[in-house]
């Protein structure tokens, strides 16, 4: 299945949160591989995901890394949604404490 041509930037948390409360979260930009995560039909393994989507990349602001590298070691795990592909993702970047929770609706599977 090809990646879609939208861009999607997601920060790693809400961005209406109050700044002073807490420590802002880094920028991660999972382009058109986050609406192909959320087409994907769940639950998948991380091998699936890497068969399928593993050249696609995945920025931040200091780095570009491959979604293969960053699931590299997991292929066992087993996904029930897009949310827990993006903490995964999050968490091999180095960033799995600093964004608590996205919007339900930015990473909730979409309809088939």
């Amino acid at each position: 299945m090809p990646l879609p041509a939208d861009r999607d930037r997601m920060s790693g948390d809400n961005a209406e949160r109050d700044p002073e409360t807490h420590d802002p979260a880094p920028a991660v930009t999972f382009g058109p591989l986050k609406r192909a995560l959320r087409e994907h039909r769940y639950p998948v393994t991380a091998a699936e995901l890497i068969e399928q989507y593993g050249a696609a990349a995945v920025e931040t602001p200091t780095a570009t890394a491959r979604l293969d590298r960053l699931l590299e070691g997991r292929e066992e795990t087993q996904f029930r949604e897009p949310s827990e592909v993006r903490e995964a993702v999050l968490d091999a970047l180095g960033h799995g404490d600093a964004s608590p929770e996205a919007p339900a609706d930015e990473w909730s599977e979409l309809p088939q």
